[in-house]
């Protein structure tokens, strides 16, 4: 069962990287022609693609880019090799990969691919229990440290003007260099304790109501299961980052579309100066 999983999550993972390199290699082109919102639809279906196993919807036993020529031969393989009656080699010679066994410990074998589908299962939820870990103890930290604002006039009136009606707490901290929006469930807006005119503070709540309202936030959260399952893949992580990166690219166009120049340098100007 394991390796079933196992060997889709390669080959979800093969066709992943194939498509982040591609999107990668045509950034240039697509960032001149295409829309802000078209390139950052481009990343989450990429995204999609190293979640789900398109080819298994297709009806009818089409595999895993395996011929079933091929899978018979092998299974005639693994048989002719099971009925031998000793073994001395610690890895199987002339067995296909599929069926090759390690000798662990003495009259204790495991098939090579279960034991890296098992390494894969372990760094996987290892991953999976980090991130977890690290966003409850970031959660934490970022509470203690920080000042609750009741009431915000201009947070108001920015959320009047997005037609937002859910709450959305406002706290203040030390600690953080940068406004921010966490949680996708109880939203808050950490800001910096910094001194802003209405009008900037208007603008950076402009940015981080908009990608409440745009969700964001459970896009971004979309990328953890992604690396998790192909947390041996490089352009797992690369993906993350060029998924982050569209987003707020994203975001800023979505806020400074209706605005006129001097209004979109102020908000440049607001973003920047924060950042």
């Amino acid at each position: 069962m394991i390796y079933t999983v196992f060997k889709t999550v390669l080959a979800m993972s093969a066709f992943g990287f194939a498509v982040v390199v591609l999107l990668l290699l045509l950034k240039p082109v697509m960032t001149r022609f295409f829309s802000a919102r078209l390139q950052y639809a481009s990343w989450i279906i990429a995204g999609v693609f190293m979640l789900v196993p398109f080819w298994r919807l297709v009806p009818g036993d089409i595999g895993i880019f395996v011929p079933k020529q091929t899978r018979s031969a092998q299974t005639e393989t693994a048989v002719e090799y099971n009925s031998r009656e000793t073994y001395t080699p610690v890895i199987i010679e002339r067995v296909p990969l599929e069926y090759r066994e390690i000798e662990l410990v003495p009259e204790k074998r495991v098939r090579l691919v279960d034991l890296l589908a098992y390494i894969w299962l372990a760094g996987a939820g290892i991953f999976i229990l980090s991130a977890a870990v690290s966003y409850a103890m970031f959660l934490v930290k970022r509470r203690k440290s920080s000042l609750n604002v009741e009431e915000n006039a201009v947070l108001e009136q920015v959320k009047q003007e997005l037609k937002i009606k859910r709450r959305i707490r406002m706290r203040t901290s030390p600690d953080v260099r940068s406004p921010m929006l966490v949680g996708a469930m109880f939203p808050v807006i950490y800001m910096p304790m910094t001194s802003l005119t209405d009008e900037r503070m208007r603008m950076v709540f402009l940015h981080e109501l908009t990608h409440y309202k745009r969700g964001d936030l459970l896009v971004k959260w979309f990328s953890l299961p992604v690396n998790a399952l192909h947390w041996f893949n490089p352009m797992a992580y690369l993906f993350a980052a060029s998924l982050n990166e569209s987003c707020e690219i994203a975001c800023d166009m979505a806020v400074t579309r209706s605005m006129n120049d001097d209004a979109r340098k102020l908000y440049m100007a607001a973003i920047l100066d924060l950042l």
